[in-house]
C-alpha cells in the first residue's frame, strides 16, 4: 500500500512573455503574480483537475488567476517538491497572450500582477524553483526558441479492427473508445492555440480531429500524402508545407506513416498508441523541442 508521501499532485503553470510597448520599446517582459495567501511573487500556476491534461491546466489556471487567455509554446521545466500529503510536480511552459491583454481583476488567489524584465523578475520571485524556471526561459530567449511555431502530430484514435470491417479500408471508422479519445484531444489542442486542422483522407483520421475542427468552426483539410499508402518523398513535401504555416497546426495520420514523418522532421519520435500526440515546436524549419501530450 502506498503511503501519503507517494501521492503525486500534478500542477502546471507558464512564463507568459511579451515585448514592452513603452519605455525601452521591444524589451522582453514576463508576467508575475502576487498571492496574498502566501505573500509571495511567483509565476501563475495551479493544480490539475481530475482527468485534465496538464497543458490544459496551465492555460486554465493562468486565465483564472490573471484574466489572460494564453497559448503554450516550448516546455521549460518540470519542478518537483514535497508538500503536505505527498509530492507536487509542476510543469511549466513559455506562453503568449492570445488576442488583446485583458484588464486584471483581483481575485481570491491573486491580488496583484506585474509585467517586469527577466532581471527584475529574478529579484522579485520568492522561490528558488521559480528562479530556476526563469533561467530556462532566459536560455530559450537567448536563442529565440521561446518564439516558435507549433505542429501537433496525432495518431488516429482506436479504430474498428480491419478483420471486423467490410468495405474500403479508407471508410473504417473509430470505435466508441476512439471517439472518446477524439473528444479528449480538444482541450489540449486549444491549449496550444491550434488553428489549422489537417488529416489523412482515412475516415478514422478525419474523425479523430473533426471534433476539434468543429469547435473552431473551421474546415478540415485533407492531405493524401499523409495516408498509409504513401512514400517518404510525399511525406517530406507535406512536412515542408506544414512547417511553413505560421499558425499552430494539428495533423492526424497513421502508425505506419509516423516513422516517415519523424524522419522528415528530423526527430526521434516515439511509438505512439492510438489517440496519442506529439507536440513539435519549431522555428524557421528547425525543430527546437518536442513533448508528448500528457
Amino acid at each position: 500500500m502506498n503511503s501519503s508521501q507517494d501521492t503525486v499532485v500534478l500542477a502546471a503553470g507558464a512564463v507568459v512573455w511579451r515585448r514592452r510597448t513603452g519605455g525601452t520599446k521591444g524589451a522582453l517582459e514576463v508576467l508575475l503574480v502576487h498571492r496574498p495567501r502566501y505573500d509571495d511573487w511567483s509565476f501563475p500556476k495551479g493544480k490539475a483537475d481530475v482527468g485534465e491534461r496538464v497543458a490544459e491546466t496551465a492555460v486554465r489556471e493562468l486565465e483564472e488567476e490573471t484574466g489572460q487567455r494564453v497559448r503554450l509554446g516550448v516546455p521549460l521545466d518540470v519542478v518537483g517538491y514535497v508538500v503536505n500529503g505527498g509530492h507536487k510536480r509542476v510543469s511549466y511552459w513559455s506562453a503568449k497572450v492570445v488576442g488583446r491583454e485583458q484588464p486584471f481583476v483581483p481575485n481570491d488567489e491573486v491580488d496583484e500582477i506585474a509585467w517586469v524584465s527577466p532581471k527584475a523578475a529574478q529579484a522579485m520571485l520568492s522561490h528558488e524553483t521559480d528562479r530556476r524556471v526563469l533561467d530556462r526561459f532566459v536560455d530559450a530567449a537567448i536563442d529565440r526558441s521561446h518564439k516558435t511555431r507549433t505542429l501537433v502530430v496525432v495518431r488516429h484514435g482506436k479504430a474498428v479492427q480491419r478483420d471486423d470491417f467490410v468495405g474500403d479500408d479508407l471508410d473504417r471508422p473509430l470505435t466508441d473508445v476512439g471517439r472518446e479519445q477524439a473528444l479528449g484531444l480538444r482541450g489540449a489542442l486549444a491549449a496550444y492555440g491550434v488553428r489549422h486542422v489537417v488529416s489523412s483522407p482515412a475516415l478514422r483520421c478525419t474523425q479523430t480531429v473533426e471534433p476539434y475542427a468543429d469547435t473552431l468552426g473551421t474546415f478540415l483539410e485533407v492531405d493524401e500524402r499523409l495516408g498509409e499508402e504513401t512514400t517518404s518523398g510525399q511525406v517530406g513535401r507535406s512536412v515542408d508545407a506544414l512547417l511553413e504555416r505560421r499558425k499552430p497546426t494539428v495533423v492526424c495520420t497513421h502508425r505506419p506513416t509516423l516513422p516517415l514523418l519523424w524522419a522528415a522532421l528530423g526527430v526521434d519520435g516515439p511509438r505512439m498508441s492510438p489517440g496519442a500526440a506529439l507536440v513539435v515546436h519549431h522555428r524557421k524549419g528547425r525543430v527546437v523541442a518536442v513533448e508528448e501530450l500528457a
